[in-house]
């Protein structure tokens, strides 16, 4: 049962066939092959998962709000905002790439969307100030990955729902990982920007520098409200969501004059479309996990990962490595949802933490966003900047290394994951 339905998965993909339509025609081939399943089951499971669940509305709300705050003057406030803290460095510029991005990515939960709003400035910006494109290009692409990482996630709201887990706990866990990826990411900034005699930006006087904090301060009240409500009870996460959407609408247009009223309908319609993509994959996902758990498979994958990898630890640098592979052909919520149903019962089997597994799948699902050949954030830089693909392979490997070993950290020491949701009591 379970061989037939994950045989018809990879062929519908290798024929072309989008990840949501495979999972759903791999459930429906299992279930008409084998009578003791109901081909009805398919269409129940696949309403019943996505009409059932308040939580899963956080996620095309949070799509909504960083639509709204990307198009709507906050990305400049934010990249004048890190030019102030720490432009006057050797290649400023560069650390106020991997710095609005971490800024960034606490207001939008999305990767594409902080590439978008960000590349499309700075990657002109640093040109004109004597750094090579390709830098600039695979620099903006790289630093993308911390968006989903640090708190709101839209990845971090699926894998809370898929795990059961608290959502206050994953987005208080992607705290200190998030801000380590940036970290490390600013050291091959360091070595680069030494070695290429990159430019400083002029520090700024004190009034101009008050200047661009206040005006940025409008903007960084979108992830406080958010985590604020949260932590202190008064939102849950998809009535946090629902915030931030009417503070977006509200907030950047008064502040900041975007965005104009006749854009809204366009930034409905992609943030729309994008949620819908994404729930239709969390419905095919209910019905091809349901076959999954009747065959017993995710049991007897338990048992053979538990064969060839006795050790916890060896088990999560497994699971890294398939992430990475899967990463190049599929992009992170999809990841998560098509492996989470199977790996987390072994994780927990094993002693880790679903919280920390949780981090370890979000990091290295993330990574996919900048992985040939479908990286979607590397073909947004490529679009902004204009170069090929090859050109921009070599320019991301340091930084790639950089996430991969933060990565790496971050797995093998939980208490990385696990000390601000414990610190909140959110875990134990």
């Amino acid at each position: 049962m379970a061989e037939t339905l994950l045989i018809v998965f990879v062929i519908m993909i290798l024929l072309g066939m989008p990840i949501s339509f495979s999972l759903g025609v791999g459930a429906l081939a299992a279930a008409i092959m084998y009578p003791v399943l109901n081909p009805i089951i398919i269409p129940t499971r696949f309403v019943g998962l996505l009409s059932d669940s308040f939580l899963l509305l956080a996620a095309p709300l949070f799509i909504l709000a960083g639509n709204i705050a990307a198009r709507g003057g906050v990305a400049r406030v934010l990249i004048d905002l890190a030019t102030a803290l720490v432009g006057r460095f050797r290649g400023g510029l560069a650390y106020v790439n991997v710095a609005d991005s971490m800024f960034f990515g606490g207001i939008s939960g999305s990767a594409v969307a902080d590439v978008s709003a960000l590349g499309t400035f700075l990657i002109p910006q640093m040109v004109r100030k004597g750094y090579d494109k390709d830098f600039a290009t695979a620099l903006t692409v790289c630093t993308a990955v911390v968006a989903p990482i640090i708190p709101p996630s839209i990845i971090a709201v699926v894998y809370a729902w898929m795990a059961e887990e608290s959502v206050a706990a994953m987005f208080a866990a992607g705290v200190i990982p998030g801000l380590l990826i940036g970290l490390g990411m600013a050291v091959p900034v360091f070595v680069i920007a030494r070695k290429r005699n990159y430019p400083k930006e002029p520090p700024p006087s004190l009034p101009e520098f008050m200047r661009a904090v206040w005006r940025a301060l409008p903007a960084l009240a979108i992830p406080v409200i958010i985590m604020g409500g949260i932590l202190v009870g008064l939102f849950t996460p998809t009535e946090a969501a629902a915030v931030a959407v009417v503070y977006a609408l509200v907030v950047p247009p008064i502040f900041y004059r975007e965005p104009s009223w006749r854009e809204l309908p366009k930034i409905f319609a992609d943030s729309a479309r994008l949620s819908g993509v994404i729930g239709m994959i969390i419905g095919f996902v209910g019905a091809f996990g349901w076959v999954l758990t009747y065959s017993k498979f995710p049991f007897r994958v338990a048992e053979a990962v538990a064969a060839i990898a006795p050790h916890w630890a060896v088990f999560v640098l497994l699971v890294i490595v398939l992430y990475l592979f899967l990463g190049t052909f599929l992009t992170p919520s999809e990841i998560i949802l098509v492996t989470v149903p199977v790996m987390l019962p072994v994780a927990q089997t094993m002693g880790v933490h679903p919280v920390h597994f949780g981090m370890v799948c979000m990091i290295a699902s993330a990574i996919g966003h900048i992985t040939p050949p479908v990286g979607l954030c590397l073909f947004v830089g490529m679009a902004i900047s204009g170069l090929p693909m090859e050109k921009l392979v070599r320019p991301v490997l340091p930084f790639l290394a950089a996430i991969i070993a933060t990565l790496v950290a971050v797995a093998m020491l939980p208490d990385i994951t696990l000390f601000v949701p414990r610190l909140l009591g959110f875990v134990q």
